[in-house]
């Protein structure tokens, strides 16, 4: 990544001429000690402990998933004193991480790509599945992908109700929304073009999500960056394999990948937001990730039927644990090089240690659930 440290925070993007560029309010601006987090080389760890037992179910076909302990944490896990003061320190890095998002992101149009011309009105031509036929496994993909970016206020909510308004968290979580409406345009206006999705079924669905309200929660602004930094990843390859497994003619597969661009930008930020944290307050930071790490649940839960579409989605290998291990856990905690900080403090170290076993654990449950599939895809089964 780019150095955090220059001067000139405020960088013009032409390409995005919707945002303009974030300069630190001028009550941070003379006390800002710029950090410069670095690109990390990958590490592996050789650990092999077992998760809890608590945190492994196994669904109908006997394959294990992940279990978490919920949405809202409990337990107060960083210091509300050291969190305010990790939030002030680290609006110089998000500042200069608003302005790299902004001259690296392009600017896409949700209606753009929408084949408009398989359209037909719904009051002439009823849905039937077999107008476009899909998998179960991707029908369950393509809706939970497009009923997580519609739930886009409570997240939206959630991110900036504890910064500041002079914060440029702020400013970026408006941009954010702004991004995420677009993928909730395009892929809503895809399934209603292609049929790919019952559309009642899907506004039903929706209706149910959006009333709930339902989104992760975290006790403070460094854990939910350090989730923020796992799910935007998790969504991206989510994303990403969704269109792998669609076709090329009805342009879903541009579509997602559009959108699976765009989440890894957004978990760019993130990660590195959290790799500046981890310089300003190492030993807060990572007691942060383990609690996240340890309670992770993707943001769909409020959705009808999630748990049986979460299982779909692990059987069509579009993400399960072996994704969320491999494409997203592993990557992230190696760039932060978890590992090798120095200097925690003993609650901290525990807390790695804790890390370690959950990551060893994640490892352990992926090859479990992935020995299960192939079992069942030998059998017919699936």
């Amino acid at each position: 990544m780019g150095s955090l440290s220059g001067a000139n925070l405020a960088v013009s993007s032409s390409s995005v001429p919707a945002s303009k560029p974030v300069a630190l309010p001028a009550r941070l601006a003379a006390t800002y000690n710029p950090k410069t987090p670095t690109v990390r080389a990958y590490v592996r760890s050789g650990l092999e402990e077992p998760l809890e037992s608590d945190q492994v179910s196994y669904d109908s076909c006997g394959i294990p998933v992940l279990q978490s302990k919920g949405q809202d944490m409990g337990t107060l896990v960083v210091d509300p004193a050291k969190d305010l003061v990790l939030v002030e320190e680290l609006a110089g890095p998000a500042a200069t991480l608003f302005n790299r998002h902004l001259a690296a992101s392009k600017q896409w149009y949700p209606f753009e790509d929408v084949p408009w011309d398989s359209a037909a009105d719904f009051a002439e031509e009823a849905w039937n599945a077999s107008q476009y036929p899909l998998s179960q496994g991707v029908q369950s993909a393509i809706i939970v992908n497009v009923l997580t970016e519609d739930n886009l206020p409570y997240y939206t909510h959630t991110l900036m109700s504890p910064i500041k308004a002079d914060h440029p968290l702020r400013q970026w979580s408006l941009r954010w929304t702004a991004e995420e409406w677009r993928h909730s345009a395009a892929i809503r206006d895809w399934i209603l073009a292609t049929r790919a999705i019952d559309p009642y079924r899907l506004e039903d669905d929706r209706m149910v999500q959006m009333s709930k309200g339902q989104v992760p929660q975290s006790a403070s602004v460094a854990e939910m960056i350090s989730y923020v930094s796992f799910q935007e990843l998790a969504t991206q390859v989510a994303h990403r394999n969704t269109g792998m497994a669609l076709d090329k003619t009805k342009r879903g597969k541009k579509i997602m990948s559009k959108v699976a661009g765009d989440e890894g930008l957004h978990h760019a930020f993130y990660r590195d937001l959290v790799l500046a944290g981890l310089e300003i307050d190492p030993s807060t930071m990572v007691m942060a990730i383990q609690s996240e790490l340890r309670n992770f649940k993707m943001p769909g839960t409020g959705i009808p039927g999630f748990d049986q579409h979460e299982v779909a989605i692990a059987l069509a290998g579009i993400f399960g644990a072996q994704q969320f291990v491999e494409a997203v856990v592993k990557p992230t905690i190696e760039y932060w090089k978890i590992f090798e900080i120095e200097g925690l403090s003993d609650e901290a170290e525990r807390a790695r240690e804790k890390i370690a076993k959950n990551l060893a654990g994640l490892i352990r449950l992926a090859a479990a659930q992935q020995a299960r599939i192939e079992a069942l895809q030998a059998q017919g089964a699936l």
